[in-house]
């Protein structure tokens, strides 16, 4: 294209030569050539030896053209041919060492051999900064004094760019010392350009601020100067930095020196940076050492002392806090709160200022804030929002500081009711008349009770309140809550409450309660164990095929991994595939010849009749199908993304209908070279859904069989999750809910089925805390909120009235703990075993089960022994005490017992859950005597 075409075509487009069109055409370098005021563009083409008939093609300014030429040299490329301009633009500032070609001919050589050494020493600033600077240092050595300032600053743009911030910083201090050694002197306009480049680079150290001060302060224009800092300040801090610590003293005396009005100016400055994040991040001694100039200019300002007001309760609490609500008094920002538009804001306001002091890590309200009810009662309407020390939702921890809660009853503000994740803090301090009076406040009295140590894990701490008479009351009711449980809870709430007060009785408390010691007497277990007993306990449910694999499995470690309607149980060397029928294919697994070495974890997966095998060896991954065991592949997850970091999953991944396992969200091919990860699934006969976390928040997505991707968030879920059955605060739970088909042949579940599927669904109201779950077949319940809410499952027992609510046993050492539906009560627990690490002996309440399945697979599990099942629901406690008995004697004694007392008992692995759970009682007992003997020995 020649010149005058380039030109019309440049008109054609609307870049006009001149008019209002030229400055912006020349901004981005596409004026046409020869427009005045604009600096010449060519085209110029480079050739290199590796790239044959491509060339490279640099758009170059006149003034850079020797500088890219140079530089590209030195890369190998060749002289590069040059056309005629092909565009105007305006000269950016120049920088070294394309300055010195403008500036100082006579020593442009130097300055081009110094670009090709920069460029060469800058490909080691990110790897090593150290010989970078050496080398940067003798490079410096060999240029003119003129040129240093900017060859510094060039130097310190590079460590910048390679995210070394400090090492920046020094090469731009170097810059201002050599700026004291050159003959022409600093161009002020190039040094307020380069100072704000680096500020906003944050490269600047206080020193470097200082002498930058000093410099503005000698300078003719009193006026520009200030100005000059003032737009570095703003620009600074708008940009994400915080001051620095003189910033305003340094304006004040810049402001004066220009005849400004020093108080009117800090007023402008702190109204244009109030808002901004980085102020608020400023050292604490910017506001303390600054608090003259500060008061002032708060008190001047209405804007200000608001914006001060309602950004201080939106950052973290600190222990400037004190500080600041000293200087919100003393400038009258308070009395912008209440009364006329401002009506409510006060109880607002501190509402959010003391919910700051709500978290689990904050410290206690400063003694400096404590005035503040006191200051704003007359504010806050009895008929308007109540203050709140936290949102009130059930998940959401709230600790309410005790002392700000009596300073805000004493001066009568009104004060909400406080939600069920509160607990009071920082009640210590407060002597018997003041704990006593919080006791009896109707709404805060139980907080206040259930935030005393309960002694689960800080067993001195508790002991230690016994000595505060006013606290009695609450720990008494602790004690007996526990002597309660140990006496008549079920066998794993007896056993935890036994626990509770083997760690925190003394013997000087059985003086303050005479009966302790007889109630402690009558510590039999016969009730616990016979409730539990009479509730239902796992083995009186099994599955054959699953206790069979089981029994075969060597080694002391096994796994369950789903691919659900089938589990495959594997141990280090066999994996053996069931489902409902039964057995359906087994593989003698090859281990890789150095497993023997390391304590490996192997992983096995059922796929299309296949089993795809894994194995985790010193940190590597090796794979095969069952059906080329010879073709090892590998695949490299990314950092914690091996499946051997994953968390447990309840078991619902499941196979598509080809019989192809899901391997993510898409279905494994044969012999697919592709692992994990294993995700949480729905399927409701038809589709696939496949739950996700979007930035923390769970989603249901449905899964595009055909592509393997899934749907926009907010797309349609499964009917059994529509959103109309859900409360006015409710929302999903996921994890927690499921829904699956019945396999082929499946006319039933322990967990309920309608005929078709099987699936809960759990819902938690945010406001009450409580749960709400219900199952296909429209059996549903309620949790109040308190304990654990993570149900999975709704039990039916052979032959019980009342079902149990199961949750836990999903990840490692987390026991299964089945509840009742009614009161949440816990009667037994287990450990699934299921997941290698865990010691594959049966816990004593599940004995009959040496491998429990995880949570998907319990609805295969069906009644083992009606008969038996219906004895232990008539079951007496005086049948119970004989059982206690024989296993006090001996394990033979006990296995006799249970035959003659249970008689209708045929199955031999229920007969073992029985004995289990009678062993696990009579060391409760056993425990129990013991407890009682240390106390009364020492009294």
């Amino acid at each position: 294209m020649t010149r005058d075409m380039q030109t019309r075509d440049m008109q054609t487009r609307g870049i006009q030569s001149d008019g209002g069109g030229s400055a912006a055409a020349l901004a981005a370098g596409l004026a046409p050539p020869g427009t005045p005021g604009g600096e010449d563009i060519t085209a110029r083409r480079y050739g290199h030896p590796y790239l044959g008939a491509r060339p490279v093609v640099r758009l170059t300014a006149r003034p850079f053209a020797p500088v890219e030429d140079r530089l590209l040299a030195d890369l190998g490329y060749a002289a590069p041919d040059a056309g005629d301009p092909v565009a105007a633009g305006h000269l950016p500032e120049l920088r070294y060492p394309a300055w010195a070609l403008v500036h100082d001919p006579a020593h442009a050589e130097a300055a081009l051999t110094a670009g090709v050494e920069m460029a060469r020493a800058g490909r080691l600033v990110g790897p090593r900064p150290g010989p970078a600077l050496d080398d940067f240092q003798r490079i410096a050595a060999t240029l003119p004094l003129d040129h240093l300032p900017l060859y510094w600053e060039e130097v310190g743009r590079m460590f910048l760019a390679a995210g070394r911030d400090k090492q920046g910083a020094l090469m731009f201090g170097r810059a201002r010392a050599a700026d004291r050694h050159t003959t022409a002197g600093a161009d002020p306009a190039r040094r307020r350009a380069v100072f704000l480049e680096f500020a906003l680079a944050g490269a600047l150290s206080a020193k470097d601020i200082k002498a930058y001060v000093a410099e503005l302060a000698q300078g003719p224009d009193p006026l520009a100067a200030y100005r000059e800092l003032r737009d570095l300040a703003v620009r600074r801090t708008t940009g994400g930095l915080p001051p620095w610590p003189e910033m305003l003293k340094q304006l004040g005396r810049l402001a004066k020196s220009a005849g400004l009005d020093v108080t009117t100016e800090h007023r402008l400055v702190l109204e244009d940076l109030v808002d901004t994040p980085a102020l608020w991040r400023a050292a604490d001694t910017f506001w303390t050492a600054q608090r003259k100039l500060l008061v002032p200019a708060v008190t001047a300002s209405a804007v200000l002392r608001q914006l001060l007001l309602w950004r201080l309760v939106d950052v973290p609490p600190s222990d400037l806090d004190a500080w600041w609500c000293g200087l919100l008094v003393e400038t009258g920002a308070l009395d912008g709160l209440g009364g006329g538009a401002g009506a409510g804001a006060a109880g607002e306001w501190l509402s959010a200022l003391l919910c700051r002091y709500g978290d689990v890590s904050a410290p206690a309200v400063p003694g400096e804030l404590l005035c503040l009810p006191g200051l704003l009662a007359d504010r806050i309407p009895d008929d308007g929002a109540p203050v709140r020390f936290g949102s009130g939702a059930p998940g959401d921890y709230c600790g309410i500081d005790a002392v700000a809660l009596v300073r805000c009853l004493e001066a009568g503000v009104p004060v909400a009711d406080p939600g069920p994740g509160a607990v009071l803090r920082n009640w210590e301090g407060f002597d018997d008349a003041g704990l006593r009076a919080l006791l009896a406040d109707e709404r805060f009295g139980p907080v206040l009770a259930r935030s005393v140590p309960q002694g689960a894990y800080d067993h001195e701490e508790f002991r230690g309140l016994w000595g505060r008479q006013a606290l009695r009351p609450v720990l008494r009711e602790i004690v007996d809550g526990n002597v309660l449980r140990a006496r008549s809870g079920g066998l794993t709430a007896a056993g935890h409450a036994l626990r509770w007060l083997e760690d925190n009785l003394r013997s000087d408390m059985l003086t303050d309660r005479p009966d302790l010691a007889a109630r402690l007497t009558g510590l039999d277990l016969v009730t616990p164990l016979a409730r539990t007993l009479r509730a239902g306990i796992l083995d009186e449910l099994g599955w054959a095929a699953l206790d069979e694999a089981a029994a075969e499995m060597k080694g002391g470690r096994f796994w369950c991994r789903a691919s659900w309607p089938v589990l495959t149980v594997h141990d280090r060397g066999k994996a053996v595939a069931i489902d409902p029928g039964g057995r359906i294919a087994e593989h003698r697994m090859r281990v890789p010849a150095e497993a023997s070495r390391f304590d490996h974890t192997p992983h096995a997966y059922f796929s299309d009749g296949q089993f795809l095998v894994l194995h985790y060896v010193n940190g590597r991954q090796s794979h095969y199908w069952s059906d080329a065991p010879d073709e090892l592949f590998d695949v490299r997850p990314g950092l914690w993304e091996s499946l051997h970091h994953e968390p447990a999953r309840p078991g619902y991944t499941f196979m598509a209908p080809s019989g192809r396992r899901f391997m993510g969200h898409r279905v494994l091919d044969p012999r697919e070279e592709r692992v994990g990860p294993n995700g949480h699934m729905f399927h409701d006969g038809g589709d696939f859904w496949w739950l996700t976390e979007d930035a923390g928040e769970p989603r249901v997505r449905r899964i595009d069989l055909t592509t393997g991707d899934l749907a926009a968030p907010g797309a349609a879920l499964p009917d059994f999750f529509d959103p109309s059955h859900l409360g006015e605060h409710e929302r999903w739970h996921f994890t927690s809910s499921s829904l699956a088909p019945l396999p082929y042949g499946v006319k039933e579940s322990p967990l309920g089925s309608d005929g078709r599927r099987v699936g809960l669904r759990v819902a938690q109201d945010e406001v009450t805390g409580q749960v709400r779950y219900h199952r296909v077949d429209g059996v549903h319940g309620v949790l109040d909120g308190s304990g654990s809410t993570a149900v999975w499952g709704l039990l039916d027992i052979p032959g019980a009235d009342r079902r149990l609510v199961l949750s836990g046993g999903v990840g490692r050492y987390d026991p299964v703990v089945a509840r009742d539906a009614g009161t949440g009560e816990p009667y037994w627990h287990a450990e699934l075993k299921n997941d290698g690490w865990t010691s594959t002996e049966p816990d004593a309440m599940a004995a009959g089960t040496r491998l429990i399945p995880p949570p998907a697979f319990w609805h295969f599990l069906a009644p083992r022994d009606p008969a038996g099942s219906a004895a232990l629901r008539r079951l007496t406690e005086d049948a119970v005490r004989d059982l206690l008995a024989a296993a006090a004697t001996s394990e033979e004694a006990l296995r006799t017992a249970v035959g003659k007392l249970l008689p209708d008992v045929g199955h031999p692995l229920l007969a073992r859950g029985i004995a289990g759970c009678v062993r696990a009682a009579a060391d409760l007992a056993a425990r129990g005597e013991r407890l009682l003997t240390r106390l009364t020995r020492a009294t």
